[in-house]
């Protein structure tokens, strides 16, 4: 069991959690872990009854040979994008949404034969491609995604402008972002031209100030701040996220 990996796991699924989106009614729990940077057997069990994230890991770190799905490679690479992304297989992938996640249960025999057209073409087991390119989300409410819907629950990124800090009270921190949003152009998805947007920091802490944000690139998820990026995750991010969105506009 990696700590470090569990930990930056965290950060990331906190947020949809928080708000009873997908994950176990842990919230308090998974909030706590996130905060005080702790993590042991009951954070573990918290991200295992993740019935989507949790599979998508240990698929990637069983075609990786990696023992531990909580690996911190494995974690990138599900959430930002890695090359470990590469080294799964066709059949490994369409096996995974075949039988572990049982998607052609939950949508149409259309939609499924349209997603499972994609693997062949470069379909890959990262959070943002299962967003952008399953059209329900497969947390506790399976509806169709919107383009709102979509913008927030992928991973974004963004870079903090520095008179933006604010601290609106002791428990969290708000800052802006200059990031791309997620729209939609002549009938296809793409990333616009940067906004500016406000990001909830809930466990930044009140010893950040306007130094230690300055230039820095964060990545978030619904709208939360998850972990500070470096130039090449930033790089990652954004290759994954364009092959995902270039399949989501993919006509089979």
């Amino acid at each position: 069991m990696d700590h470090q990996g569990l930990l930056l796991c965290a950060r990331y699924a906190l947020p949809p959690n928080s708000l009873h989106y997908c994950g176990p009614d842990k919230i308090t729990n998974l909030f706590s872990y996130t905060k005080e940077q702790i993590a042991d057997n009951g954070l573990l069990e918290i991200l295992s009854k993740f019935q989507t994230l949790y599979p998508y890991l240990a698929l990637i770190a069983g075609e990786n040979n990696l023992r531990d799905p909580f690996d911190p490679r494995v974690v990138e690479a599900y959430w930002l994008g890695n090359r470990l992304l590469n080294n799964v297989s066709m059949k490994g992938f369409y096996r995974y949404l075949t039988d572990t996640l049982e998607i052609k249960k939950k949508i149409s025999g259309k939609d499924f034969e349209f997603l499972t057209g994609k693997i062949p073409i470069g379909a890959i087991p990262y959070h943002t491609f299962h967003v952008l390119n399953i059209f329900i989300r497969t947390g506790y409410h399976a509806i169709k995604h919107t383009l709102e819907t979509m913008d927030n629950c992928r991973i974004s990124w963004g870079k903090v402008i520095i008179q933006s800090l604010k601290l609106k009270n002791k428990k969290n921190t708000t800052i802006q972002v200059l990031t791309k949003p997620l729209v939609m152009q002549n009938n296809k998805l793409v990333l616009g031209k940067p906004i500016i947007k406000e990001i909830e920091c809930f466990y930044l802490g009140l010893h950040v100030t306007r130094y230690t944000l300055h230039e820095k690139w964060i990545s978030f998820h619904w709208n939360q701040f998850c972990d500070f990026l470096t130039p090449p995750q930033v790089a990652n991010l954004e290759k994954y996220t364009q092959i995902a969105i270039n399949l989501a506009n993919k006509t089979i």
